[in-house]
C-alpha cells in the first residue's frame, strides 16, 4: 500500500468522523451563555472574534458544512423523503435539519466505497468481487444514518411508554386534588423529566399561545409516535367532546397503563428462556462437552493409535 492511498484513507476517515461528531451533543452547552453573562457586566471587553472562537468546533466548522450540504441535498431529494426524515427527527426529539441527514446519507454512500477502493481491496478480490463489495458498502453507508435515526426514535418511544403510567398517576392525583387539567400537566412537568415531560411542556406552551387543547394534544400524539400515548390522547379528546369527567377517565387510563406495563414485563420474562436457549446451545454446551468428553476422546484416540502401531 503506497503513501497516497494511506493519506486518502486517513482524510476520508477524518471527514466521516467529523460528520459524526457534528451530530453528537455538545458536552458543555453553557459555555457560550457564561461568556455572554460575563460580557454583559463588562461591555467594553466584548470581542466578537473571541466570542466566535469560543464556540465548539462542531458549531464553527462542521455545522455550516452540514447546512450547506443539507441545502444541496434538499434540491436533489424528493419531498417525500425529506418529510419522512423530518417526522423521524421529530419523533426522536431532535432539531437537526432533515436535509442534512439526507446529505449525510449521500456522503456515507460515497465515502465507504471510496475507502474500500483506496485501500486496494478491489485488486486483491478481483474486479467483480471488489465492485460488488464497493456497491454493498455504498448501500450500507446510505442506510447507516437512517438505521441510527430509527434507533433513536425507538429508544425515545420506549422511554415515553415506560414513563407514561407514573405520569398518569401523578396527573390523576393532581386533578382529583382540585387542579385544572392544564395546571395538573404543569405539575407533571415540574415533578418528572424525560421526553414525556418535554412533550407535556410543549403542549402546555401551545395551549397558552392560543391553540385548542384538542389540537395541541393531537399534535403531541403525532410528534411522539407512541401507541400508548396516542390511545390516551384519543380517549381524552373523546371525553372532552362528550363532556365526561376527566378525573374518571384519567383513573381508568392510569389503571390500564399500569396493567399494560405489567403485561410487558411478564412477556419479557417469558421470552428470557427462549433467548437463553441460543446461548446455551451455541456457547455453553459446546464448552461443557469439550471439558467432559475431551479427555475421554483423547484417551480413546491414544489407545486406538497405540493398538494400530
Amino acid at each position: 500500500m503506497d503513501l497516497i492511498t494511506i493519506v486518502i484513507a486517513i482524510v476520508v476517515f477524518g471527514f466521516i468522523a467529523a460528520l459524526v461528531f457534528a451530530f453528537m451533543p455538545v458536552s458543555d452547552p453553557n459555555v457560550i451563555q457564561d461568556k455572554l453573562r460575563s460580557m454583559a457586566h463588562n461591555p467594553e471587553t466584548i470581542d466578537l472574534t473571541e466570542l466566535e472562537l469560543s464556540k465548539p468546533f462542531s458549531e464553527r466548522i462542521i455545522k455550516p458544512i452540514a447546512d450547506n450540504m443539507g441545502r444541496l441535498a434538499r434540491m436533489i431529494t424528493p419531498v417525500e423523503v425529506i418529510n419522512s426524515t423530518q417526522r423521524k427527527l421529530t419523533s426522536a426529539g431532535m432539531k437537526t435539519n432533515p436535509a442534512a441527514i439526507v446529505g449525510f446519507q449521500v456522503i456515507m454512500a460515497i465515502a465507504l466505497p471510496a475507502i474500500i477502493l483506496s485501500i486496494g481491496i478491489v485488486d486483491k478480490l478481483g474486479p467483480l468481487k471488489g465492485v460488488g463489495l464497493a456497491l454493498f458498502a455504498g448501500i450500507l453507508g446510505y442506510m447507516m444514518p437512517n438505521v441510527w435515526l430509527s434507533s433513536k426514535v425507538g429508544a425515545r418511544r420506549d422511554e415515553i411508554t415506560r414513563g407514561l403510567p407514573d405520569a398518569l398517576d401523578l396527573l390523576t392525583i393532581s386533578v382529583e386534588a382540585g387542579l385544572g387539567f392544564d395546571m395538573a400537566l404543569s405539575k407533571v412537568v415540574e415533578k418528572t423529566g424525560g421526553p414525556l415531560s418535554y412533550e407535556f411542556a410543549r403542549t402546555i406552551y401551545e395551549i397558552r399561545l392560543g391553540r385548542t387543547r384538542r389540537d395541541a394534544m393531537r399534535d403531541m400524539a403525532t410528534r411522539a409516535d407512541c401507541p400508548d400515548l396516542s390511545q390516551f390522547i384519543s380517549t381524552l379528546v373523546q371525553a372532552d367532546k362528550l363532556g365526561v369527567s376527566i378525573g374518571n377517565i384519567l383513573r381508568v387510563q392510569a389503571d390500564q397503563m399500569r396493567q399494560k406495563r405489567r403485561q410487558r414485563a411478564e412477556e419479557t420474562a417469558q421470552k428470557a428462556p427462549l433467548k437463553m436457549s441460543f446461548v446455551l446451545v451455541f456457547f455453553v454446551l459446546p464448552a461443557l462437552l469439550i471439558v467432559l468428553l475431551g479427555p475421554a476422546v483423547i484417551s480413546v484416540i491414544s489407545e486406538l493409535g497405540g493398538g494400530a502401531s
